[in-house]
């Protein structure tokens, strides 16, 4: 996974799923097995809205 890759939420059974499952993002930065992500759209989390988000990178499967 590098900067500027397509990808979206893959892992179904993450404690974060019900909110980010399935959505797109790009990668903004990757490194040490973790990355940040800007969504292509705001994600609804906790009752407020997040453009970007930090996550492992194995949550993720690469669209490109």
């Amino acid at each position: 996974m590098k900067v500027g890759d397509l990808v979206m939420f893959s892992d179904i059974n993450d404690r974060y799923a019900k909110w980010f499952y399935g959505e797109f993002g790009v990668v903004l930065s990757a490194n040490n097995g973790h990355c940040r992500v800007r969504w292509n759209r705001p994600v609804e989390y906790h009752g407020r809205s997040t453009n970007v988000s930090d996550f492992s990178q194995k949550r993720f499967t690469s669209v490109d």
